[in-house]
């Protein structure tokens, strides 16, 4: 296509319907072509894309929709180092790492995120999920909504700071156009400290580096009890400009310290000397204190085979004036790009490696620690970007070879190898979409099979943009139990513990992200657990459990309210006890003030969960543990919140508990033998610089 020029126009006054009748007739046989307009902003000879290819080759939005610091609009990512300076104020992205990837799938503006629910929980609402706990900031806590067939890792023993852990696949990872640095500081009146410290920036198009602390350190609600949890994290990841080389690493250290001082009198687990907490709540201290260590690194990267067919000529331009209502048109340029040749299901594809190390160490009355290495090697044929073509048959297979060491009690030392296949698929039919997907890793388990795991699910999309779906899914597991239970059955009880085998039947309904019903039908076999007397017990009987998940976000204007509603239902009880609702609820407001330079989030969180035999935390080995003497739940606890967002810096501040005021229940738990926290005020500030 030859290219067309339009003369400049400066000094002449052009009507906005004359303006737009152009631009259609300019860019008319551009979009034959695959054709690109590039914006130069006033004043500056940079320019922004206003549609392209990113990074991972999926699709940039437009330039306006990062200015407006909307993370729901920027679905993509493109480097340029000719970016405008109002750009760089904001143009920080966020995105995750995945297992056998080789494509971003999540890119964000870190900016104010809804809800005080997110901002010093002291009880059950961390990172989205429900859950229960001690009642304190960073001290351990379990998921009340039960999971079947969840996946094949090992480890030494369930781990009881979940969500609090930090893995690789939760580590931000980051690409910036300018530095991009995090402060945050929280407290409260009961002495709880928060600190977030980061910073990030790309040190070449493309390459980027971030360091990043935390530390954790709430007082407790015993005479001598709290938690000091330190974080340190360093990450690093690499894009070359059109993508076909992409890796990342990162390095983990988190070190939990927690005073278990504390437990009723009838606690079986305390059975030394007593003494009375600050709220007059007898308990029996044994200095028990327990020391958690872990060192963590990834690295992942990918090659592709395949050479991107997108070339253009030379860039566009248009250069815009307006005033009042009459605009002002300089300069309008227009050039084609090379029309971009159709690609192949069968094709050379993405070779990539990933390779994971984890260390765990916990000390106590024994000495217990994990170690575990492994690097995977993975082809994909998923090769293009999505935005051009999407490929209908993905295919990615692979294989890891795999060692783990574990050391229980100080003295007993387990290692073992294993070399463990996997493959998956997604085909991809007009509005339908159907993945499956396979892998086998080696067993611990009495029968010597190995463990595996098959998933199928089929997605049916109801609109061209993918906002509403309907998914059906199945998934079948066998999985060896957790090496500190085999360890334990053999050596104190001689029994030799089979796999675990689960079911999951899922219905899924989701419409963007204001409605989601998830319904779940689980079936176990050889289910196993700890009772109050540290002894392994492994079902004999297959039990269901039967879920409802529903997911509201409405919003009416500048009110908000989002919900979660669980209704769960367990055919044996003694095996898997769980609550028959749980449910938690946000309403906001959530508003402008003083022509917008500050925003405002103001409303109260509701949490509710029937009564249940919740299991019980054991201190001396870091487990819950299924107990039947004291049934917790049937308790609302409601907080208030303000959060309040001027311009980097983020406010927030939230009566917990406020119910505790007039309520006079000192019995009321947490956890068994934990009881929950009183009244409390908590605040922090978050600010971020993007200099």
């Amino acid at each position: 296509m030859p290219q067309q020029t339009v003369g400049k126009t400066t000094g002449r006054k052009v009507s906005a319907l004359r303006l737009l009748l152009l631009l259609l007739l300019v860019s008319a046989p551009a979009a034959l072509d695959a054709q690109e307009i590039i914006i130069a902003r006033p004043g500056s000879s940079r320019t922004v894309t206003g549609t392209g290819q990113n990074l991972n080759g999926s699709f940039m939005a437009t330039a306006d929709s990062t200015l407006t610091g909307d993370s729901t609009s920027t679905t993509g990512l493109q480097y340029h180092t000719d970016v405008p300076d109002s750009l760089l104020r904001v143009g920080v992205y966020m995105f995750h790492y995945r297992r056998s990837s080789v494509k971003i799938d999540k890119i964000e503006n870190p900016l104010l995120a809804p809800t005080g629910i997110e901002y010093s929980d002291p009880l059950d609402a961390i990172n989205g999920a429900y859950y229960i706990g001690k009642g304190i900031l960073g001290h351990p806590h379990t998921n009340i909504i039960t999971s079947a067939a969840d996946g094949l890792d090992q480890v030494l023993q369930p781990d009881p700071n979940i969500g609090y852990t930090v893995r690789p696949w939760n580590v931000a990872l980051y690409q910036t156009k300018s530095p991009y640095t995090l402060l945050s500081y929280n407290s409260s009146l009961n002495k709880d400290y928060l600190v977030k410290v980061g910073h990030t920036q790309n040190i070449m198009p493309g390459w980027n580096v971030s360091l990043n602390y935390r530390l954790i350190r709430p007082e407790g609600i015993y005479t001598s009890s709290g938690a000091k949890n330190h974080y340190v994290y360093t990450t690093t990841n690499y894009f070359s400009r059109d993508a076909r080389l992409q890796g990342s690493a990162g390095i983990i250290w988190q070190k939990f310290m927690i005073d278990e001082n504390g437990g009723i009198t009838d606690d079986s687990y305390f059975t030394q000397r007593l003494q009375s907490n600050r709220a007059g709540v007898p308990v029996s201290l044994t200095g028990a204190g327990t020391i958690h260590n872990e060192l963590g690194a990834f690295a992942h990267g990918s090659y592709n085979l395949v050479r991107q067919f997108e070339k253009e000529r030379h860039r566009d331009s248009i250069v815009v004036h307006t005033e009042q209502d009459s605009i002002w048109l300089d300069t309008i340029e227009v050039t084609d790009t090379l029309r971009v040749r159709t690609p192949h299901v069968l094709n050379a594809g993405v070779f990539g490696f990933d390779i994971n190390y984890d260390r765990r160490k916990r000390l106590f009355i024994d000495s217990t620690w994990w170690q575990e290495a492994s690097a995977s090697i993975f082809w994909t044929n998923d090769a293009y970007p999505d935005h051009r073509w999407r490929n209908p048959l993905k295919m990615t297979a692979g294989i890891t070879p795999r060692r783990i060491v574990a050391v229980v009690e100080g003295d007993t030392s387990r290692m073992l190898s294993w070399l463990d296949p996997f493959a998956k698929a997604t085909l991809r039919l007009d509005r339908w979409r159907v993945d499956v997907g396979g892998e086998m890793r080696g067993a611990m388990n009495s029968d010597g099979r190995p463990d595996s795991r098959f998933h199928a699910e089929a997605t049916c999309f109801f609109d061209s943009a993918e906002a509403t779906r309907l998914s059906l899914s199945a998934v079948s597991q066998r999985k060896s139990p957790d090496v500190r239970m085999i360890h334990d059955a053999q050596l104190h009880h001689g029994l030799a513990l089979k796999a675990i085998e689960t079911q999951r039947y899922g219905l899924l309904f989701q419409h963007r992200e204001t409605v989601k019903l998830d319904l779940r039908a689980n079936h176990y076999s050889h289910n196993t657990w700890y009772d109050t007397l540290l002894s392994v017990h492994q079902g004999s009987r297959p039990f269901w459990v039967y879920q409802a998940i529903l997911t509201l976000h409405l919003k009416a204007g500048w009110l908000n309210i989002d919900m979660q509603h669980a209704l769960q239902h367990s055919t044996d009880s003694i095996q898997m006890p769980v609550p028959m609702l749980a449910t938690k609820n946000s309403l906001y407001a959530d508003f402008t003030l003083f022509s917008r330079t500050i925003r405002a989030q103001v409303g109260v969180d509701i949490r509710y969960h029937t009564a249940y035999l919740a299991p019980s935390y054991d201190p001396s080995t870091g487990l819950f543990v299924h107990q039947d003497e004291v049934s917790i739940g049937n308790y609302l606890w409601a907080d208030i919140f303000v959060n309040l967002n001027i311009k980097r810096a983020s406010f927030y501040a939230k009566a917990g508990h406020i119910n505790a005021i007039w309520e006079t229940n000192p019995t009321y738990f947490t956890l068994p033998h934990y009881p929950g926290q009183r009244f409390g005020f908590f605040w922090g500030i978050t600010w971020h610089f993007f200099d």
